[in-house]
Formats: C-alpha cells, structure tokens, sequence
C-alpha cells in the first residue's frame, strides 16, 4: 500500500480504558443489553496504528479473538512483529481500508475506532458506520470516538490561527516546530480581553502538551471535524444503528439538575447536556437500531458490578474520587467505601466485598449509584486478573517485561498505561520469576537497593503489573 502521514510520522498506539470490551460490555449492561463476555468475545478495531491498544487485550484475553486494521502499512508491521515475539495467534492485523471490511470478516462484539471519525473524510465517516451496522453482532457494541460542539469550536479557532502560520512550510517537522513556536510566542501576546485570554491559553496549552505525533495527527491533520451529538447520531441512523450510551457513563446523567423537567427524547437530552457543560469531545457507543434498551437507572443494578476508584483524603477533609470528583466525609459509610475503594485502586472490588463498608446491601447500592451518577467511581464486569501480592521470585507480566526492554511506557493488567522511572524499568526487566529480592537488588548495583525494592514491588502488584 503507499505511503501515509502516519508511516512519515508514526503515532504509536497506547492502551486506552475507554476501548476496552469491558467497559463497553458494562455500559451495555446498565441499559439492558446482553453483551458478550469478555473472556470470550470477538473484537474489532478500525484505526489500529500499531496495535498498542490491541495488544494488551489479546494477551490477557486469550479466549477472545481481536483484529486491527489501519491504512498505514509501517503500524501495522510493527504490530504484526510485536504479536509474533508475544505469540499472541488470537490476533489478526490487516493494513487496508475500512471499507474494504466485507462480509467474509464476520461478526464482531466490540467494534472500537478511537480518534477517527473526526479526521477521515466524509467518505470514510459514512464508510465507518456503514461497517458497525453491517458488522455488529445482535448485542454488539460499537465505540466511536469525535471532537464534539460546541466545546469544540474553540479548539477550530486556536487551530486555524495555527494553520494559517504554517502554510507555507514543506515537510513534516517544518509545520511541527512552527506550530510549536508560534503558540509558545501566542501564550506571551496579553493584548486579548480578559474574558478570551483564559480560554485562548488554556486551548494552546492542551496542543503544547501533545507530543509531537499527537499534535501533528490530531491538530495539524488535514481533516479535523467538530459536530453536534444530534449530527453523528443522525448520521449512525442511516446505518441502522442507535444512540447507546457513553464510554465514560457518568456523562449520561445530570446529577446536578441542569436539565431538571426536560420533556424531549434521549437525543435532544444529551445534546442538550452538550450545549449546557459546553462538551468538546465525546466517546459515543452504539449499538443496533432494533435491540430495546432500558435507560432507567436505578440503584437495585448496582450488586451486578464491580466498583473501582482512586479515592484519597484531601486536607480539607473532603474525598476525592475518579475524575477529581470530590464527595464530602461527613457520610460514614460513604468515606468507609470511598477508602476501600481508594486502597486496592486502580483494582476493582465486587459488590459485595464492600457491604461490611455500608453496613447493608441497600444502603451500598445507593450509595454507589450515588457515586457512579457523579463519576466518583467507575464500573467494572470484569476483574483483570493478575498477581496482587509480591511472591518470593516475583514475575512481571510477560507484556510488560516486553514493552520495558523498548519503552518507558508499559500497560497494566487493568488495561492503562503506565510510566516506568529508569530504575523501575530495570527492575521489570529482571522480574521473569527465577530471581529472589535478594538477586534482583544484588542485579541492580544501585544504591540502597534492597531498602528500595520492596515498595518498588509492592506498587507494582498494586496497578496490576505482576503475574502469577
């Protein structure tokens, strides 16, 4: 195939929780799907670079078969090398374009296309619906992830002063390094009103943080296109596909009543939540246009999930959750949940594991729908399984030891990215299970070693680094 964008500068793929089956296979059980177990599942992902979110998923779901495609050719080497060293047969990655996708590919469970619905053209948009209508199981699910209005018209504003700068530069890292200059040189211009300059640096402050490929894909791309909720899912109708719900539950509700009496259907009502908190980007599921749904939530669902927060004590006495969302302590049985929760993070706890925090059942399914409408935690169907104790000869996920030989970045069994400082790096790649505490640190030739290693290995059982 010829040579893309993404072959001149690569954008490696990185684990994103968002994609996981398990998390859509939760949303789908909140509205009353019957999704696909995860153990044993069949997963498609449109736009897969070089399967770093893939990957991970078939190596801890060996039961589960994955494919990837992507237009590039280079991603797709690369992950093909990465799954063969891995001996990951549950695989398959294909370079071609989506709409090559035909029947003879079969049925999927999960259909993931993270990052890009809004940078293809339109052709290819419509392509992308066209293969989650066709190729959706009966309870499947697809995920489709967009730059959204009207948050994201202020992103278009700061991005077309970037490309207007930029035109007339020839290659590739000619527009990066005078992206990257021009917004450093805007953020010292004061000279706008003090009811733009927030908003303007905030906007050039989020492009600056990208890395390169990120900037260069996301902003700099030839296609970048914003739309309203109501205009994408007008647009999965016409492919027989419906509004499920979100990647991130908790944008589906409206805990603090702004939208209290609205009388309209669940369109109008997200895309009004979109026009009252501004939203700029969205992680929207679909599902098939013929399977009922059942949107009233309630507190009686809870017992049915598990629970996961990274929940702390702040100064102020208050608890902060996922999403820095902070509840008041003043509710006992609500901080005792919030801090088991937060002690076993990023870990999930069933239901019942955390009843004795509550007192009864009753009382921690309302507190936990309570917490789930605010984003305080997240909701899980799935356990990650790993090693969640340090063993006498710890061994580091095979994965893991796998991408710390090339990377600082490596992927919990929790489906997230982590970075590894250059001493943590050096301990993983010794952790394959032969060597005792004494041997690793003996290995590591730095100083205080032993002291060192053992909270080092503790943090590492704890986010779901080690394998039994």
């Amino acid at each position: 195939m010829a040579t893309t964008q993404y072959d001149l500068v690569p954008y490696p793929a990185l684990a994103s929780p968002y994609t996981h089956a398990e998390r859509l296979a939760t949303v789908g059980k909140l509205l009353g799907m019957q999704p696909a177990p995860v153990e044993n599942c069949r997963v498609l992902e449109i736009g897969c670079s070089d399967a770093g979110n893939l990957i991970p998923m078939a190596y801890a779901l060996p039961s589960s078969r994955f494919v990837g495609l992507d237009l590039a050719p280079g991603p797709i080497a690369d992950g093909r090398r990465a799954a063969a060293d891995l001996g990951l047969d549950n695989l398959t990655l294909r370079a071609c374009d989506l709409r090559d996708i035909s029947a003879d590919w079969g049925e999927f469970d999960y259909i993931v296309a993270h990052g890009l619905y809004s940078w293809v053209p339109e052709d290819v948009r419509e392509g992308l619906l066209a293969v989650c209508g066709e190729r959706l199981a009966s309870e499947g699910i697809a995920y489709i992830s967009y730059n959204a209005h009207p948050g994201g018209r202020i992103r278009q504003m700061v991005r077309e002063m970037v490309l207007y700068h930029i035109r007339h530069a020839q290659t590739a890292r000619e527009r990066i390094g005078q992206a990257r200059q021009f917004l450093e040189n805007l953020l010292q211009v004061r000279v706008v009103s003090s009811a733009w300059l927030g908003v303007r640096d905030e906007e050039i402050r989020l492009m600056l943080a990208l890395d390169d490929s990120g900037l260069y894909h996301d902003d700099l791309a030839e296609s970048h296109e914003c739309f309203y909720f109501h205009e994408f899912a007008a647009a999965a109708g016409r492919h027989g596909l419906q509004y499920l719900g979100e990647g991130e539950p908790h944008q589906m509700f409206d805990p603090k009543g702004t939208l209290t009496g609205f009388q309209g259907d669940v369109l109008e009502y997200e895309q009004y939540l979109d026009l009252m908190y501004l939203r700029r980007f969205r992680r929207t599921l679909l599902c098939r246009v013929d399977r009922p749904l059942e949107r009233q939530i309630s507190p009686q669902q809870m017992p049915g999930f598990l629970f996961s927060a990274q929940a702390r004590r702040l100064e102020n006495g208050q608890i902060e959750g996922a999403r820095k969302v902070c509840i008041a302590a003043t509710n006992e049985a609500a901080a005792n949940v919030a801090m088991a929760l937060g002690e076993v993070y990023p870990g999930p706890v069933p239901f019942q594991k955390l009843v004795p925090c509550a007192g009864n059942a009753e009382v921690l399914s309302q507190i936990l729908y309570e917490m789930m409408l605010l984003g305080f935690v997240n909701l899980h169907l799935f356990d990650f399984p790993c090693q969640k104790t340090v063993t006498e000869r710890p061994r580091a996920n095979r994965l893991v030891r796998y991408q710390a030989a090339r990377s600082n970045v490596v992927t919990s069994a929790y489906h997230m990215s982590t970075n590894l400082d250059e001493v943590s790096r050096r301990v993983v790649e010794l952790l394959d299970g032969t060597r005792t505490h004494d041997e690793i640190a003996a290995s590591l030739q730095v100083e205080q070693a032993r002291e060192s290693l053992g909270p080092c290995l503790e943090r590492m059982a704890l986010h779901g680094l080690l394998e039994g």
